[in-house]
């Protein structure tokens, strides 16, 4: 197997696995992520990593599906989104007086997007005034899912936050663990973390009245994205939201959503 055969094998496993379309232009990229396990194993070059691959057992293959599809994320990250959650969303599907309902961050990546919703949800909705919420908070990587549920930051992470949430919901590090916060238990225990592909079956028993799938579909081709969009609008109550990122849009896609701005969408 060659440099040029090695590439195009690593992009078409992980699209194979995830439905994730690794361009030619991330040559760069795959081979700095995957350059750690190509150490560990004692392999020189990408080609003989991906023979090995070839024959490796599942565990082997997550670690490279975990390597390449982890996502920049940070708190508070598309802000007008979360305040469109509280201001316009959640108070129209709650509109009949219903104080229980249910968040999905579909790719939640290492925590910051379910934990900012879990904070900006304790604020405007919250529990000691009688709602019941909870956030399923999903991803591919069990990597980022490990970290999220540790819900263990260093102190520069938290800077986007105003001040008084860092001190009323994380609990500052001592000792060895100085320079770094966790999430309190009042906020985590709200949160499911579950691992899940987004392009494989999965079935909820719970809907939700509003799905984050932000910055996902960018790493889609068309069909693919249809396809994940069709899906997750089964899980939305009716008239519930779906949020992508600011780069992503469903034009031209046949879906049962209809466009209320660039970026959010409700259930026809």
């Amino acid at each position: 197997m060659n440099e040029s055969a090695a590439y195009h094998y690593i992009i078409n496993l992980i699209y194979d696995r995830s439905g994730i379309r690794l361009h030619d232009g991330k040559h760069e990229l795959i081979k700095a992520r995957l350059s750690k396990r190509m150490r560990l194993h004692g392999f020189p070059d990408l080609p003989s990593y991906c023979e090995f691959l070839t024959r490796a057992d599942e565990a082997e293959i997550t670690h490279v599906i975990d390597s390449l599809t982890t996502n920049f994320t940070h708190f508070l990250r598309e802000e007008d989104h979360l305040k469109f959650l509280v201001t316009r969303a959640l108070p129209e599907v709650c509109s009949k007086g219903q104080k229980r309902f249910k968040v999905w961050s579909a790719a939640c990546s290492t925590g910051e997007e379910p934990y900012s919703l879990a904070l900006y949800l304790s604020e405007f909705f919250p529990l000691s005034a009688g709602w019941d919420w909870t956030i399923l908070a999903t991803d591919i990587s069990t990597k980022a899912l490990a970290a999220a549920e540790k819900g263990i930051y260093a102190a520069q992470k938290l800077n986007p936050l105003p001040v008084q949430w860092r001190n009323t919901y994380f609990q500052k590090g001592h000792n060895s663990w100085d320079g770094y916060y966790r999430i309190k238990s009042q906020i985590s225990e709200r949160i499911i973390f579950r691992q899940i592909n987004l392009l494989k079956p999965y079935d909820f028993s719970d809907t939700f009245a509003t799905i984050f799938c932000r910055n996902v579909m960018i790493y889609f081709d068309r069909p693919t994205q249809e396809q994940l969009m069709n899906h997750m609008v089964q899980y939305l109550v009716p008239k519930g939201f779906l949020i992508v990122g600011h780069a992503e849009s469903l034009t031209g896609l046949t879906v049962p959503l209809q466009r209320l701005s660039p970026s959010i969408y409700q259930k026809a």
